[in-house]
């Protein structure tokens, strides 16, 4: 049962009930039409219409009866998953994940996509394309798609739909969610940084739920934190907060970065320095014995075959975690979080890479803070930027008023 609402009858806020009303049978289905009228507070008579009107529009649909109170068995309602859905898109250098999830959050269709060096202009028009190869295989009518929800690396301003600024994809003052919108037909696109979509995800879906304070560190090609706190994104002056991957870890001459500085946190730990430090390791025979060139070998090459196991491979691995430790203390003392979630590629390095992080931290930060700080990885099975960026689309979604037929 959802928790109590403040509903009215006042027709003046009819709109604001409906959406209420919609809501709660989305959230608390199946739900019978008293337990709506006791949990919002709105007499039967105008649950009775709201929900009417709801079915006659193909937003809510009978599933059925309950069981007995005493009385009649009560008809059960719930929100008719088809009814809306969301074209929900992560971006990354050199690929991209696009899904149709519905508002029940099924993924109806999902395709993963590798990526050249696109222009913003290319990636929007594929998109586009993608967005029509989903609607051919799964039969989904265009309008029912209502929203679109984009988790791109960078500094994203959420409001304007404007990456800011990603060294990941080498843009600057890009006004993708405009141009985007502008490709789909008009269908509004909500934008927001990867790694933020990335922890509200984790908040609703996964280890994280019902955490209200949480960290999620994204170690991938880039490195970056979502901060939530009070269940609410933190970002910021600008909504820029969590780059963490351009934290400084050395005073001077350190590794260059692909900000064009020296010295940062993900020229030593982001993807593709770990994969230089790892090639440099290995000889081509140990590569070659395991059908793959050296100037070929990926991060799923080491962590699933033998190669894994190979001393200098995890001496580099350790080190990495260590250095991934020391950030998670900063951020620890910084932010006094209940919990630090590691996604991203590196996460999945196994339980001695997080062990490792989690031991650094805990020795690193301020004992009252790391001790009532979990750290742990991320067991989400869907990724979670995409499912982020689905859940910022649906909010979208669930505050109109009303839903095509």
């Amino acid at each position: 049962m959802a928790k109590r609402r403040s509903g009215t009858n006042n027709r003046d806020l009819r709109i604001r009930n409906r959406l209420l009303v919609r809501n709660t049978i989305r959230e608390s289905g199946p739900i019978a039409r008293y337990e709506i009228s006791k949990a919002m507070g709105l007499t039967p008579p105008t649950v009775t219409v709201i929900v009417n009107q709801l079915i006659a529009e193909g937003a809510v649909q009978e599933i059925g009866t309950g069981e007995s109170s005493g009385g009649r068995r009560p008809v059960m309602l719930a929100i008719n998953p088809r009814a809306a859905s969301v074209f929900a898109v992560r971006v990354q250098r050199g690929e991209a994940i696009t899904a149709l999830i519905d508002v029940a959050g099924n993924i109806i269709g999902i395709r993963e996509i590798r990526l050249d060096a696109l222009t913003p202009e290319d990636l929007a028009r594929r998109l586009v394309s993608e967005l029509s190869s989903l609607l051919d295989a799964t039969r989904v009518p265009r309008e029912s798609v209502l929203w679109c929800g984009v988790a791109s690396p960078g500094l994203v301003n959420p409001a304007t739909g404007v990456v800011e600024r990603s060294t990941n994809l080498a843009w600057t003052h890009v006004p993708f969610g405009p141009m985007l919108s502008e490709g789909l037909g008009g269908i509004p696109v909500h934008v927001e940084n990867i790694s933020n979509a990335a922890a509200i995800a984790e908040m609703e879906y996964g280890c994280a739920k019902g955490c209200g304070n949480l960290v999620y560190v994204n170690l991938s090609v880039g490195i970056g934190a979502g901060v939530i706190a009070d269940r609410q994104v933190f970002g910021g002056a600008r909504g820029y907060a969590g780059e963490i991957g351009h934290m400084a870890l050395e005073m001077r001459d350190g590794a260059q970065c692909s900000c064009g500085r020296d010295g940062c946190f993900e020229a030593y730990c982001g993807l593709g320095a770990v994969m230089d430090r790892l090639r440099g390791v290995l000889s081509e025979d140990v590569c070659r014995s395991h059908g793959v060139s050296r100037a070929e070998l990926s991060i799923a090459d080491v962590l699933n075959t033998s190669i894994y196991d190979a001393p200098k491979v995890r001496e580099v691995l350790d080190d990495v975690a260590y250095m991934v430790g020391i950030a998670v203390s900063n951020l620890i003392c910084l932010l006094n979080p209940d919990m630090v979630v590691l996604g991203g590629e590196l996460a999945q390095a196994g339980d001695r890479f997080v062990g490792t992080v989690s031991r650094t931290a805990e020795a690193r930060a301020i004992g009252e803070m790391s001790s009532m700080c979990r750290i742990v990885k991320s067991v989400m099975q869907q990724d979670p930027p995409l499912m982020g960026a689905y859940l910022l689309a649906l909010g979208h979604v669930l505050t109109m008023d009303a839903w095509p037929s």
